[in-house]
């Protein structure tokens, strides 16, 4: 079984119907990199796009109604974006605050 389709059971298992949250660090082209984060504050899932220094050039919040949609997102239209060279996903397991506001214990 190869690793995406492990991690396509697992996670989605693990997620199943619950709404996904993941942060994703994306290494691009140096010269490309306003272009991408205007590209990618136009995506309807992303919530946040940072111009980050060190190892990222960028990193986005993603918010997707369940794991097959995050899944098609990365696969489908991040992966092909021309001038990333590549990323690392994040996936929340759970949110202590957001946006200023305690979301509980």
């Amino acid at each position: 079984m190869d690793v995406q389709t492990e991690m396509k059971g697992t996670l989605g298992k693990y997620y199943g119907n619950k709404i996904v949250t993941a942060l994703i660090g994306i290494e691009t082209d140096v010269n490309l990199v306003e272009a991408i984060g205007k590209e990618l504050s136009n995506e309807n899932n992303v919530e946040d796009v940072l111009i980050v220094t060190g190892q990222f050039d960028i990193v986005i919040k993603v918010r997707f109604p369940d794991y097959e949609e995050f899944q098609r997102f990365v696969v489908n239209r991040l992966s092909r974006m021309s001038g990333i060279k590549g990323s690392k996903t994040m996936m929340v397991l759970s949110i202590k605050k957001e946006m200023g506001k305690d979301m509980g214990a």
